[in-house]
């Protein structure tokens, strides 16, 4: 007998069943098999009315979620970064530098335990050794996307490209259209979401993978897999070693995705208004009727 939880965490995420998964009410398919979703908590933030998660990344060191939100729309800042801690919920802070700073986006150094935050003041960084925040770059400009490996990679507002820092240098990757998102893998191919679409680069060339500009956010799994999603699912972003057959997949098949990262076994992490879950691989087959759509 199912227990009462499971049930209703599928209704809630509206999920239509297969004949073939009636013995696990709370999975969805991916491509050959099925991933069962387990609600982990609620994200206690001063969120807006209307619930927005833009970004997610784990610091696997701690095992703390990082999380860009737009906050109660009486707050001054339009954007906030918080964070949990995994194991204990109840361990959660918001990022306040004292300061209008409105971080929308960051991205984790893993080995060095840095936060990479940007907003509407430049670069800072956050040592989560001492939680000191502290100015890191391009103070005065509006920095849209960061992303790091290695260096810093990041998009300001009003440019047209993606920049590098590199010490005292920064380094034009890509330049060719406004980019909103972006994520560089190990082979230095950057997938980029953008007004005209879904496109991966590589120096002087530019792939298009998809003309949909309304893909809701990258995030790159611990096998250096890249994927995104939107309103019907989370696709794999497939590079190929020649970059011009490199395109995407559907990987999974629910469609109320706010935010997605990986956690420490590199099982899918995923917001759906402010209730965390993870998805984890049952290692056994989905068939289904084609009449029979398993969704979110």
């Amino acid at each position: 007998m199912f227990c009462d939880i499971n049930m209703l965490i599928a209704l809630f995420l509206g999920i239509s069943l297969a004949a073939s998964q009636e013995l696990c009410p709370t999975c969805v398919r991916g491509n050959g098999t099925c991933y069962n979703i387990t609600q982990l908590f609620d994200i206690d933030a001063p969120f807006r009315n209307r619930i927005v998660i833009h970004k997610l990344a784990l610091l696997r060191s701690t095992n703390t979620l990082f999380y860009s939100f737009e906050p109660h729309i009486q707050d001054q800042e339009y954007y906030k970064v918080g964070f949990v801690n995994i194991d204990d919920p109840v361990n959660n802070t918001i990022i306040t530098p004292g300061k209008i700073m409105n971080f929308g986006t960051f991205d984790i150094d893993q080995n060095n335990g840095l936060v990479y935050l940007g907003g509407s003041d430049g670069i800072y960084v956050l040592d989560t050794k001492d939680s000191r925040v502290a100015p890191y770059s391009s103070r005065g400009d509006t920095v849209l996307s960061i992303f790091y490996k290695g260096n810093v990679y990041f998009v300001r507002y009003g440019e047209y490209r993606v920049v590098k820092k590199k010490g005292d240098n920064f380094d034009v990757v890509f330049d060719h259209m406004p980019v909103e998102k972006f994520v560089v893998n190990k082979d230095y191919v950057t997938v980029l979401i953008g007004r005209y679409g879904l496109f991966a680069s590589k120096n002087d060339e530019t792939v298009w993978l998809s003309y949909n500009p309304y893909f809701r956010g990258l995030a790159i799994d611990r096998y250096d897999v890249i994927y995104t999603w939107w309103l019907d699912g989370i696709y794999k972003v497939i590079i190929d070693k020649k970059l011009g057959n490199s395109r995407i997949v559907k990987a999974i098949y629910m469609n109320d995705v706010g935010a997605l990262t990986f956690d420490r076994d590199n099982n899918i992490l995923f917001t759906s208004g402010k209730s965390l879950y993870r998805l984890t691989d049952t290692n056994t087959t989905c068939e289904r009727s084609d009449k029979k759509k398993i969704r979110l």
